[in-house]
């Protein structure tokens, strides 16, 4: 549900203090709107940077991926068995290492 926000809300910080609140939301995925938004209504936050490098792992599974699928499109390629093999062994490695991340939250 998308709601409409109306009303906004100013706070003056130290250096210190902006320093600490931009490293707290570069842990995150979160804008710093929704960042100090959550804060305030007391949400449970997670930190992404345990997961940043199976991000990374994940760019680098969807680039083999888009390129396979344009040889294949092109007639380049016409065997899949071993690529696909691989991509479907890498992808599950990463889902359980991912599992693992969220589950120590």
């Amino acid at each position: 549900m998308n709601k409409k926000r109306k009303y906004s809300v100013t706070s003056w910080l130290s250096e210190e203090e902006l320093t600490h609140l931009k490293n707290n939301i570069s842990k995150t995925c979160l804008t710093r709107s929704d960042y100090i938004r959550k804060c305030a209504l007391g949400a449970n936050i997670r930190s992404v940077s345990d997961i940043r490098d199976l991000m990374v792992d994940l760019r680098e599974i969807s680039n083999n991926l888009g390129q396979l699928t344009y040889n294949v499109n092109n007639g380049d390629v016409t065997v899949l068995g071993d690529n696909l093999k691989e991509i479907r062994e890498d992808l599950r490695d990463i889902w359980s290492e991912l599992l693992k991340v969220l589950k120590k939250k």
